[in-house]
C-alpha cells in the first residue's frame, strides 16, 4: 500500500514537472517568437541601409562620372584608386587599365620633372594648383591630402581643362595692346595722310603741265607710289577705327556658302580642292554682313596664298563646342573651322601673326589677320590659330548664337553634313 502511495505521488511529482516543462517551453516558444521578429525587422533594416547605401554610392558615382572637371585619387603609394570619366578623357587613359598602378603609367611619354613635382609632391597644401599641358590640353591641377581621424589616407587631384581660358587670356592680352597700338597708329595715320593729300594733288597738276613722256611718267609713278600708301594708310584706318555695325540675323551655312561662290574663280584659279562639314541644325547668328564678309574673305585669301602651285585641301567646318570644355561666356557659341594644307607658320612667328604690321609676306601690309581679329571681337567673338611649319593651318572662330540659332538646334545638333567640291561645284 506504501509502494502504491509512493508511486502515485511520484506520478504527481512527474506531472508537475512535466506541465512546468512545458510552460517553460511555450514561454520559450514566445520569446524565440519575439526574437525571430527582431531578426527579421534588423535585417530589414539591415536590408533597408544596405540599399540605401547602394542607391547612394550609385548618386555618389554618377556625379563623380558627370563632373566636367577630372577627379584623380591616389593612395600612400601614389597607385590610382579612381579616375573619373572626364579624367579618362584628360589623361587618355580608362580606369580599369590603370586601377591599383603608379601614377607614372599616366606620364609615360612626359618628362619626369614635368609631372612628378606636381603628382608626388608628398606635401600637398589644401588647394595647391599648378598648370601642365599634356595631349595638346593645358590642364589646371589641384592636389589636396585625403584625411581620415587626422591620418592621412591618399590624394585626390582635380584636373580643370583650361585650354580656352589660356586662349582668352592671351586674346584680352593682344585686345589691350591693339587698343593702345590703335590708338597710336590712327593719329600717325592722319598726320601722314595729309602730307600724302598734298602730294598727290600737286604730282597731278604737275602732270598736267609736263609735256615730256619721261618726265611724266616719274610723276605717274609718284602718284602711284602715294595711292600705294594711302591703300595701306585706309587699311590701317580701318583696322583702328571703331565702326558702328549694321546688325543683322545671319543664317550662317547661307553666308558661308555665298561667300565660297564669290571665292569661286579665285579658288578655281588655284586649283584648290574645297570640303565642307556643316552641323545639320541651321546657326544664325547677328552680325555685319560687309564686316564678315571682309574678315573671312582675308582669311580665305590668306589660306590660298598659303598653298603651293600644285593646288591643296581648304575645309570648312561649323560645330556646337564641346559643352564639357571650359566656356568663354554664359551665352551659346557656335564654332568655325577653317583648315588648308598649306605650307603652315613658323612656330616663332604663330604668336605675332595677329600684331599690327607684321607679315611674312614681302608684298604684304601685315594689316589683314589684325583686320580680321578687330572684326571678330566687334561681334563678341574669338578667334584662335593652329599650325606648324609644313603642316598646314586650323583657324578657329567662335560666334555667338542668337536666340533664333538656339531654337533651330535640335537633339542632333552635333552631327555635320559633309560634302567635298571641286573648286566650289555642289
Amino acid at each position: 500500500m506504501n509502494d502504491i502511495s509512493s508511486l502515485q505521488k511520484s506520478f504527481e511529482g512527474f506531472n508537475q514537472a512535466t506541465l512546468h516543462i512545458q510552460q517553460a517551453f511555450a514561454r520559450l516558444e514566445k520569446k524565440f517568437e519575439s526574437l525571430n521578429r527582431e531578426l527579421e525587422a534588423k535585417n530589414e533594416e539591415l536590408l533597408r541601409t544596405l540599399s540605401e547605401k547602394e542607391e547612394m554610392k550609385g548618386y555618389l558615382q554618377n556625379i563623380l562620372e558627370s563632373l566636367t572637371n577630372g577627379v584623380l585619387v591616389t593612395n600612400l603609394d601614389d597607385e590610382i584608386q579612381v579616375l573619373n570619366a572626364a579624367s579618362e578623357t584628360f589623361l587618355g587613359n580608362s580606369q580599369e587599365s590603370v586601377f591599383g598602378k603608379h601614377l607614372r603609367v599616366l606620364f609615360e611619354d612626359l618628362p619626369s620633372n614635368e609631372w612628378m613635382d606636381i603628382f608626388l609632391n608628398k606635401s600637398h597644401p589644401k588647394g595647391r594648383s599648378a598648370r601642365m599641358s599634356f595631349k595638346d590640353r593645358l590642364l589646371e591641377v589641384t592636389g589636396s591630402p585625403i584625411k581620415s581621424g587626422g591620418r592621412k589616407m591618399g590624394t585626390v587631384f582635380i584636373l580643370r581643362d583650361i585650354t580656352r581660358i589660356e586662349k582668352l587670356e592671351s586674346m584680352a592680352k593682344r585686345s589691350e595692346k591693339f587698343a593702345a597700338l590703335g590708338e597710336m597708329a590712327a593719329n600717325i595715320a592722319h598726320e601722314i595722310r595729309n602730307p600724302l593729300g598734298s602730294i598727290e594733288l600737286y604730282a597731278s597738276l604737275l602732270l598736267k603741265e609736263l609735256k615730256g613722256d619721261r618726265e611724266k611718267d616719274r610723276i605717274s609713278r609718284i602718284i602711284s607710289s602715294v595711292k600705294k600708301m594711302d591703300n595701306k594708310i585706309s587699311n590701317l584706318l580701318l583696322f583702328t577705327k571703331n565702326r558702328n555695325l549694321i546688325l543683322q540675323q545671319i543664317s550662317l551655312h547661307l553666308f558661308l556658302k555665298e561667300l565660297l561662290g564669290f571665292c569661286e574663280p579665285m579658288i578655281d584659279r588655284e586649283n584648290v580642292l574645297v570640303k565642307t562639314a556643316f552641323s545639320e541644325d541651321e546657326p544664325w547668328i547677328e552680325g555685319d554682313v560687309e564686316m564678315l564678309k571682309q574678315a573671312f574673305f582675308n582669311l580665305i585669301l590668306n589660306a590660298l596664298q598659303s598653298l603651293d602651285q600644285r593646288g591643296g585641301i581648304l575645309c570648312f567646318q561649323t560645330c556646337y563646342p564641346d559643352p564639357g570644355q571650359e566656356q568663354e561666356a554664359d551665352e551659346p557659341f557656335i564654332e568655325i573651322t577653317i583648315v588648308d594644307s598649306g605650307t603652315g607658320i613658323a612656330g616663332e612667328a604663330l604668336p605675332r601673326i595677329f600684331d599690327p604690321f607684321f607679315t611674312t609676306r614681302e608684298e604684304g601690309s601685315g594689316l589683314g589677320l589684325a583686320i580680321v581679329h578687330t572684326i571678330i571681337e566687334m561681334h563678341r567673338g574669338y578667334i584662335h590659330v593652329e599650325s606648324a611649319e609644313g603642316k598646314g593651318t586650323t583657324v578657329h572662330i567662335l560666334l555667338p548664337l542668337t536666340d533664333r540659332g538656339m531654337r533651330s538646334r535640335g537633339p542632333g545638333g552635333e552631327a555635320a553634313a559633309a560634302s567635298v567640291t571641286k573648286g566650289m561645284d555642289s
